[in-house]
């Protein structure tokens, strides 16, 4: 009898110790699945500083350009329609006020400094200024010059340039501020010299 509760005694002792060693094993599966946050701290490590800086500096150079096209964009519509506001203005030789009337560069310096681009003095001077462009790279907001090979002698604002089509909003000696569609007229077409952006940079 005493042989025997000698043995389960020690049974039991041995029985307990295997249940103690293997409840504190640490367990290896418990924090390696997909959302173990060890994981998530290690792939964080992975990424350099210098990664980090490249991609915020990329994304913001990429945001710089975009902010520049619909600033630029914006500002083209708003020349154009300001412009439009003054359709009917009667025509004066030197005039560069809606007060006064408007000759062909008063209007268009008006628009243009109203627009925070201050431009002044007669369509030959304002020919020297800006980036000279082709008939078909013309953008609302650009100006063409006409005249012949002596000399240069009416400015426009381009308000439309799609496909065939050109259309222009300036002051005309015959009926004022208007809106022409020049691609279309034997008389702009065949004094048209250039256009010029004064907007981009």
């Amino acid at each position: 009898m005493k042989k025997w509760t000698q043995c389960n005694l020690y049974f039991l002792i041995f029985l307990a110790l295997t249940l103690m060693i293997t409840s504190c094993s640490p367990s290896t599966t418990h924090r390696t699945g997909k959302y173990s946050s060890a994981n998530k701290r290690a792939s964080s490590k992975n990424t350099s500083k210098e990664d980090k800086r490249y991609t915020y500096e990329k994304s913001s150079k990429s945001e710089s350009k975009s902010t520049v096209k619909v600033k630029s964009s914006s500002l083209r519509d708003l020349i154009v329609s300001t412009a439009m506001q003054y359709e009917g203005i009667q025509y004066r030789s030197g005039g560069k006020t809606p007060e006064t009337g408007f000759d062909c560069s008063g209007f268009t310096g008006y628009i243009f400094t109203q627009n925070g681009i201050p431009l002044s003095g007669p369509s030959h001077k304002l020919a020297e200024r800006g980036q000279h462009k082709l008939k078909k790279e013309l953008l609302p907001g650009d100006l063409v010059f006409f005249g012949n090979e002596e000399r240069i002698s009416h400015v426009a604002i381009v308000s439309d340039n799609t496909g065939d089509l050109l259309k222009v909003v300036h002051a005309t000696t015959s009926a004022g501020v208007k809106v022409d569609e020049i691609s279309s007229s034997d008389y702009w077409t065949s004094r048209f010299l250039f256009g010029v952006d004064v907007i981009s940079k």
